[in-house]
């Protein structure tokens, strides 16, 4: 339901690089074709996430009721390379099955991206003066958060293999999500919750390094923009 908001139009990558943009484009484009593919001539269930994943990623307010407006390019991007790799590679040319360690790959790429997101968000917040915390406690809490959000990701898995996928298989055969032909059931979740710990840590030392770059450098559209997602700075 709208909370009455209304989102401006689509203006906020005005002030990003172009090459930025020509990534964003890039990436886009791929995607998009993937997912029409896939919606009719291949994994139809997998094509179709992969679409609304896109929407939702480009047209924010319509899923939260214009509550979120726009997502910065940079985020954006990032969003994007994780739905090109999990969507587009892993599921719709099941590289999950027959690339060797892919799941681990992925399960280091995800974290790294919630790192570096989140660290770009709460380093923002103390840069505009609204939070009070030193560099080192943000780290280790984004760290944390990621990790968390591994684990719950596993108590996920376990519960749709264990609990749904018994009653659609025959409906929607995509698979069991957990697992390794490589190592046990157990060793799999363990190794998966220790990527998922290191790359939460690249993720965010690299989020420190870039915002610092931009910063030293005079840069601050990426901040603003996500100043701006958080509701700290006003949009012109």
């Amino acid at each position: 339901m709208s909370n009455g908001k209304t989102c401006p139009p689509p203006d906020f990558d005005k002030t990003s690089p172009p090459w930025e943009k020509n990534l964003m484009r890039l990436i886009t484009i791929a995607i998009l074709i993937a997912g029409i593919y896939n919606t009719l001539f291949s994994e139809r269930f997998f094509g179709i996430l992969t679409l609304i994943a896109l929407a939702i990623i480009y047209v924010p307010g319509f899923f939260t009721g214009n509550r979120l407006c726009v997502i910065p390019v940079d985020i954006r991007i990032l969003l994007l390379i994780v739905v090109f790799f999990e969507l587009v590679i892993g599921d719709g040319l099941s590289a999950y099955t027959y690339v060797p360690y892919y799941d681990k790959f992925m399960h280091s790429l995800i974290p790294a991206v919630l790192g570096l997101i989140g660290m770009m968000i709460i380093y923002t917040a103390y840069a505009y003066g609204q939070l009070k915390a030193s560099l080192k406690v943000m780290f280790i809490l984004i760290v944390f958060m990621v990790i968390a959000l591994g684990a719950m990701l596993e108590m996920s898995e376990y519960f749709y293999d264990q609990i749904i996928y018994p009653f659609i298989n025959t409906y929607l055969p995509t698979g069991l999500s957990q697992g390794s032909p490589l190592a046990s059931g157990l060793a799999d979740t363990m190794q998966d919750l220790y990527v998922d710990a290191f790359g939460g840590i690249f993720g965010a030392v690299i989020g420190v390094w870039i915002i610092k770059r931009e910063e030293k450098k005079g840069d601050k559209h990426f901040i603003d923009e996500i100043a701006e997602l958080e509701g700290i700075k006003k949009s012109k």
